[in-house]
């Protein structure tokens, strides 16, 4: 056995004896005029799989830290819990001052091909698959022994390294892997949203709340309007309906050129 069959074997060994596998994927989105880089968390143990934004990591780290309430909001609208070895997710979703829940069942077929490549000192194979509109290429590594991926991926023989669609919209690199020795505890921020329940919806209903507040995101101000009160938004005090009315155009215009669906066929209808 040589010195890197014994390097993957101890690695393989800890990562599937320890409490929670973190692996870590940089995610670069195309949002509108510019590419937005994230680092996203997939948390694995023997009962749950949890995909989240680093951020909630940093943020409930200085709040320790500084013993104070320090709070984030994910990103890129991809959180997700499933059970192990389980196609059935559950997404969370956040809304203004709402947090909500859909559960979905999101089984996908896997092609894998005879195309290999070398990442680092790790073997990696080609899959393809067709998810949520688009076209999918994979890279996975058989010698890491979980069957996962980002997001919703997974099923394949060994841990997607690398993914991405066929436009490269959303692409996903492995850039970390690490082992915790207990169970890292999300109810603060993803099963419970800093306090506030997750609203168990259907999908209509919750793209009826984004619709409805795309419609008209200024509701709150124009009730203040029409009791003779004056607000301010993002520096500016506005006095008029006039002034508001812009301000709602300017919202549902950056609504729409930096709304980014990975899944198309679950995209919320905004008006064209």
């Amino acid at each position: 056995m040589n010195k890197l069959i014994k390097l993957l074997f101890l690695l393989v060994f800890s990562i599937c004896f320890s409490q929670t596998n973190r692996f870590i994927y940089e995610l670069d989105v195309k949002k509108y005029t510019k590419n937005v880089k994230i680092n996203m968390v997939l948390d694995v143990t023997k009962d749950e799989v949890k995909f989240y934004d680093y951020g909630f990591i940093e943020a409930d780290s200085i709040g320790k830290r500084n013993n104070v309430n320090q709070f984030y909001n994910t990103q890129v609208d991809q959180l997700v819990i499933r059970k192990t070895n389980s196609f059935e997710n559950t997404e969370f979703h956040d809304n203004m001052f709402d947090y909500f829940s859909i559960n979905s069942k999101d089984e996908m077929v896997w092609k894998i091909e005879n195309e290999t490549k070398k990442s680092g000192e790790y073997k990696l194979q080609k899959a393809t698959t067709n998810f949520g509109g688009r076209f999918w290429t994979a890279w996975f590594c058989a010698a890491i022994p979980f069957q996962e991926g980002p997001y919703k991926f997974r099923g394949l023989p060994g841990l997607i390294f690398e993914l991405n669609d066929q436009n490269k919209d959303f692409t996903y690199v492995l850039v970390k892997i690490k082992k915790l020795n207990e169970d890292f505890d999300t109810k603060k921020f993803l099963e419970i949203h800093y306090g506030t329940q997750p609203i168990r919806v259907t999908r209509k209903q919750y793209h009826d709340v984004k619709i409805n507040y795309y419609n008209d995101p200024v509701s709150e101000g124009r009730k203040i309007l029409k009791t003779g009160g004056n607000i301010t938004f993002q520096g500016e005090k506005i006095t008029t309906v006039e002034q508001l009315d812009q301000k709602r155009k300017s919202i549902q215009e950056s609504i729409k050129n930096y709304y980014s669906s990975l899944e198309l066929d679950k995209a919320i209808p905004y008006p064209n």
